[in-house]
């Protein structure tokens, strides 16, 4: 059976945006899942994040999905990139590019997400499936960063008019849509 991990933004948590929601369809269609809370508040540490996706990932028997939303996308491809463990699949919610300029959008707030590139034919290799989902009126990310980024995945690029940054209760529908097609 495949388990979902989410891995959520800066300054969020399992109990904002659409995850209570996420939880309840996901509960509902019986599919397991992990959603960890990551710490740092306005000053979160890649390597404490790291270690924290890593305890549920590695207690899984089976297949994995990730799905990372804002910050929470370059987690996931960071950690792909220092596990290197395969997954099934991997769900994208307004992602940032690998443009190491990022580091600067919260006034350093996450730079050490961003010190590197991160060798992203190397990551296609870790997972047969990537989908990447970004509204044209995300107003935190740019569009172009997650059409940046889908392109260099190979992804496919789920494009929306009117979801911002996807952090409505409501967009779990969406969400769950995408990460169907890779369970």
């Amino acid at each position: 059976m495949t388990t979902v991990v989410f891995i959520h933004g800066y300054n969020a948590s399992p109990e904002m945006n659409w995850y209570p929601e996420m939880r309840r369809e996901l509960d509902n269609l019986r599919i397991p899942y992990r959603m960890p809370a990551l710490p740092g508040g306005d000053h979160p540490q890649i390597r404490e994040w790291l270690k924290i996706i890593d305890q549920p990932v590695k207690s899984i028997k089976g297949d994995v999905v990730l799905v990372g939303h804002s910050l929470g996308t370059r987690a996931v491809l960071l950690y792909l990139e220092r596990s290197k463990k395969p997954v099934k699949g991997v769900l994208l919610v307004s992602p940032f590019s690998n443009d190491l300029k990022n580091a600067g959008i919260r006034g350093q707030g996450y730079s050490d997400f961003f010190e590197h590139e991160i060798d992203l034919s190397e990551i296609k290799k870790l997972s047969p499936k990537f989908i990447v989902m970004h509204s044209k009126d995300d107003q935190r990310i740019p569009f172009e960063q997650g059409k940046e980024i889908a392109e260099e995945l190979g992804a496919d690029f789920v494009v929306y008019e009117d979801k911002r940054h996807f952090s409505r209760p409501e967009n779990h529908a969406e969400v769950l849509e995408q990460l169907k097609k890779l369970l």
